[in-house]
């Protein structure tokens, strides 16, 4: 005999999504654009740290070259998501904060959210400080 879960059990645990919640197109990330830019500036950031960590004229072009691959992963997909057409208003970061979002991993509030997807530039900058500090001593 198998154990066939039925498609009720896991909705059940899933708060029901507020009428209207996802009003843009699918593609559009469903995160709200402020959690992007705060991505982007924490990896802009890490580049600040280690450039004025190992500042040489040597690695001036690998450091441009990470800042052009910085950009184009975080400009090229704002600029993608500002192609779809508006279906309704945009949904505010008031809004994503009180109505969370759903992930592979199952429903988050909105703490939950702002915390995984930001958990690791802030890795990344602590251990640009950390690097840093190891080089001032050194």
């Amino acid at each position: 005999m198998t154990f066939e879960p039925s498609a009720d059990i896991f909705l059940a645990a899933q708060p029901a999504a507020p009428i209207g919640h996802n009003r843009r197109a699918p593609h559009v990330f469903d995160l709200p654009p402020v959690l992007h830019g705060a991505v982007f500036g924490g990896f802009a950031v890490y580049l600040a740290i280690m450039w004025s960590a190992f500042a040489d004229p040597g690695l001036a072009i690998p450091f441009v070259i990470f800042a052009v691959f910085l950009a184009a992963s975080f400009v090229v997909p704002a600029l993608w998501a500002r192609t779809v057409p508006a279906v309704g208003e945009r949904e505010r970061f008031a809004d994503f904060m009180r109505n969370g979002i759903m992930t592979g991993s199952g429903f988050l509030d909105g703490k939950a959210a702002l915390a995984q997807v930001l958990i690791m530039p802030a890795m990344l900058i602590l251990w640009g400080l950390a690097i840093a500090t190891i080089r001032v001593l050194v």
